[in-house]
């Protein structure tokens, strides 16, 4: 008998359902015919039943073997009654999965190449989030079944309420975690975080020697102390890579490094565009040979299985306990697999407007992180998710892309990074110039 892990939440999206379990973060989205397959399988009357799927829901921990539980049991039928009147805009979810929250434009270092900091030059305003607008954005992302929140910046531990933030997530059914440059991570600060429910917490580490970190960051030692206060707290954490010309070869180590002190993740970004003007996006940048070096230390160090998305494009084990994922604009890195591999997997591409969005400090609603736009403010993510011509723009990419990802057989599944494309002088609709896969350059 099965019934479903207490970590696993679903909620109705058009002709199925989207689960998410809230320990490891693994969401999947289920057609009609896999609700279906999951209510018989809790019911005890799924006979006959593809061992694949059966074995990947307890793989993934989002069922265990327990008997009949009618909780769980009820919920699953619940939505799976719902799915049918449930509606969503074009090519994006019902609601979104996870939302990006600024919650300050405040931070204590300047590092090379911040795509989001109040720092001389930067439009960005050193104005902390009012709380208010918090427990608005929250209290609405738990009426529509957001899954996750991730608390950024700015750094988002200068923000006095922080710990607050992340109990208020949390009593509202949603999973809080948070980016940081790790200086003000203290063993205290890191025990709170996990009291007050904290998922994961992300700390940025561009390099596994302080040489090679100081190119882009200045506080190679205050990051690893803030790692050795993670351990110590039991407290979640993985570091941030940001992948640049200076520092490509030691993705290897910072992986390696990853692995040795017991990382949930390894979290390998792309550079976007600065918020300060200077050449800095155009001298760091990989171009198509630079990314085919890191697929090979990807594939290198990828177990031949299936692997299926959480808030990245994918995520592949390394051991046990430490996985390596890819933010969206990475998708080109994942094509040694075939699109239907991919798409079993759950790779979105970019999922701007589709399966997550930003909320500014000033609660400006963005697409993405990274392109700026916006046309609904005040925190009011629902009315721009239906509304908005700034996302509805966003989803009509497959639609008016143009050049050599026109043709390209994972265009629906990758879409490449339209902020990327524009800091490079191209159109929104171009092509992303720094693909590796020979059919795009």
């Amino acid at each position: 008998m099965f019934t479903l892990s207490p970590a696993t939440v679903l909620r109705p999206e058009p002709h199925g359902a989207l689960m998410f379990q809230q320990d490891t973060a693994e969401t999947a989205l289920l057609d009609m015919e896999g609700l279906d397959a999951l209510y018989f399988l809790l019911k005890g009357e799924l006979r006959d039943y593809p061992v694949f799927f059966v074995g990947y829901l307890l793989e993934k921990g989002f069922v265990v073997r327990s008997p009949s539980d009618d909780d769980a049991l009820g919920r699953v039928e619940a939505v799976r009654d719902a799915a049918p009147a449930t509606t969503a805009p074009p090519r994006s979810l019902a609601a979104p999965e996870t939302i990006h929250f600024s919650v300050t434009g405040r931070c204590d270092q300047a590092c090379a190449g911040c795509f989001y900091s109040a720092r001389p030059g930067s439009d960005v305003e050193a104005a902390d989030a009012p709380f208010s607008l918090f427990e608005k954005v929250v209290a609405e992302a738990g009426r529509v079944g957001v899954f996750q929140m991730a608390l950024g910046g700015g750094e988002p531990l200068l923000h006095p309420r922080i710990v607050e933030m992340v109990r208020l997530a949390r009593q509202h059914g949603i999973v809080p975690n948070l980016t940081t440059n790790g200086n003000r991570l203290t063993r205290d600060v890191a025990a709170a975080l996990k009291e007050a429910g904290l998922g994961q917490v992300q700390i940025s580490l561009n390099g596994a020697t302080e040489d090679t970190n100081q190119k882009t960051r200045p506080n190679f030692q205050a990051t690893m102390a803030a790692i050795e206060a993670c351990r110590e707290a039991d407290l979640p954490w993985g570091p941030n890579f940001l992948v640049t010309r200076n520092n490509l070869a030691e993705l290897g180590p910072v992986i390696e490094l990853g692995q040795r002190l017991g990382a949930a993740s390894v979290n390998i970004l792309r550079p976007k565009p600065p918020t300060t003007e200077s050449d800095w996006l155009e001298r760091e940048s990989l171009d198509a040979a630079g990314y085919r070096q890191v697929q090979e230390t990807l594939s290198a160090r990828r177990k031949p299985q299936p692997v299926i998305c959480d808030l990245k494009p994918a995520t592949c084990n390394l051991q046990p306990d430490t996985r390596i994922t890819v933010d969206a604009s990475l998708t080109f890195l994942l094509t040694d697999r075939s699109p239907e591999q991919l798409y079993r997997a759950g790779a979105w591409g970019c999922s701007a407007a589709r399966k997550f969005i930003t909320i500014t400090q000033d609660g400006a609603v963005l697409p993405c992180s990274h392109v700026r736009w916006s046309d609904v403010g005040e925190g009011e993510f629902m009315r721009a998710w239906w509304e908005s011509e700034v996302f509805a723009r966003f989803r009509a990419q497959e639609d008016t892309m143009r050049g050599a990802c026109r043709a390209c057989p994972y265009l629906e599944l990758c879409k490449g990074c339209r902020a990327v494309v524009m800091a490079f002088g191209g159109d929104f609709a171009d092509s992303d110039p720094h693909c590796p896969n020979s059919y795009t350059n």
